[in-house]
């Protein structure tokens, strides 16, 4: 994700942020996927339980978009780290992401149905923890009922939503509904 694409959803994730930093009893943590050096990597950038909304303000501006996602890798590796639903509290994983999983390496590669199907397989064991889980596919309107539209559906099933580029707040409004379900 770059460009537009980043500029629009970056502005959305820092909203969402904020709202979370002035509601009590809501939580939010946010992570990068991204793929250096042929290795692919998570950056936990932000957690509301344990830092300040102000590391948004001051860090969030200076990221930038880096190689490529593997989705479904990363998701396994952070998974432990998500809170599971209880009598308290609801928990919901929200993605953000303009494409496929893609990741390739000295004599690996992560990506097509396998890479697909090992995404479902991810979300579908975050889903037995509890989550709900979210994903929005920030798109052009090209994209949309493309090989990449059904791609999305297959590893995010009735989780996936799509959201034109230029209006990202789509984001925060079905946010919103599921916050004013409770």
């Amino acid at each position: 994700m770059n460009g537009e694409k980043w500029e629009n959803t970056m502005i959305n994730v820092v909203a969402m942020c904020k709202a979370v930093d002035m509601i009590p009893n809501l939580q939010v943590q946010v992570t990068f996927r991204c793929t250096q050096n042929e290795k692919p990597y998570i950056v936990m950038a932000y957690d509301s339980k344990t830092e300040k909304f102000s590391k948004v303000k001051q860090m969030f501006g200076g990221l930038r978009p880096n190689g490529t996602t593997p989705e479904g890798l990363c998701f396994e590796a952070i998974m432990k780290s998500f809170i599971p639903i209880n009598n308290d509290m609801d928990s919901y994983f929200l993605n953000l992401s303009d494409g496929q999983p893609y990741f390739g390496g000295r004599g690996f590669y992560y990506s097509g149905d396998d890479a697909e199907r090992h995404t479902a397989k991810m979300v579908k064991m975050i889903e037995s923890m509890g989550i709900k889980t979210l994903s929005y596919f920030i798109g052009e309107k090209y994209d949309y009922g493309s090989y990449m539209e059904r791609s999305f559906k297959t590893m995010y099933g009735k989780g996936a939503k799509f959201v034109d580029v230029t209006n990202v707040n789509q984001i925060t409004k079905t946010m919103n509904q599921l916050f004013l379900q409770k």
